[in-house]
């Protein structure tokens, strides 16, 4: 016998069709192994948006109140090209001298690919 596999658009769908055919929620929610304020919220997305609704929605944040700013960003960047050997307390400083104060992380914005990998998984012994 094989597996049925289905969706999540389609498990999230039989899930609101059920609960609009009058079951009850908290047995969805068990049979469906979720919780339920999730059924609940299926359920309102689905009255209010229809299908779309239902679907899967981005994780990301919506708004980033501590992000540096583009302006203070792309000076940093500026700086950077015009003093390759200088890292990131001088051009603090700099940046400080021209006028522009704290709230930015200026090692995060010179390098966001570059932050140390975990040390301690390079020295594990191998297993094969």
């Amino acid at each position: 016998m094989s597996w049925r596999l289905v969706g999540v658009l389609e498990q999230r769908m039989e899930f609101v069709v059920r609960a609009c055919g009058g079951e009850s929620l908290s047995s969805l929610c068990r049979e469906f192994a979720i919780t339920r304020p999730t059924g609940y919220l299926w359920l309102k997305r689905f009255r209010e948006q229809g299908v779309a609704g239902v679907r899967e929605h981005s994780r990301r944040p919506q708004r980033s109140p501590r992000r540096t700013a583009e302006m203070i960003e792309a000076r940093i960047v500026e700086l950077r090209l015009q003093r390759p050997g200088w890292g990131a307390r001088k051009l603090a400083v700099l940046l400080q001298r021209v006028g522009i104060e704290g709230g930015f992380n200026a090692h995060r914005q010179l390098s966001p690919q570059n932050r140390k990998r975990c040390t301690w998984a390079l020295n594990l012994p191998s297993l094969v």
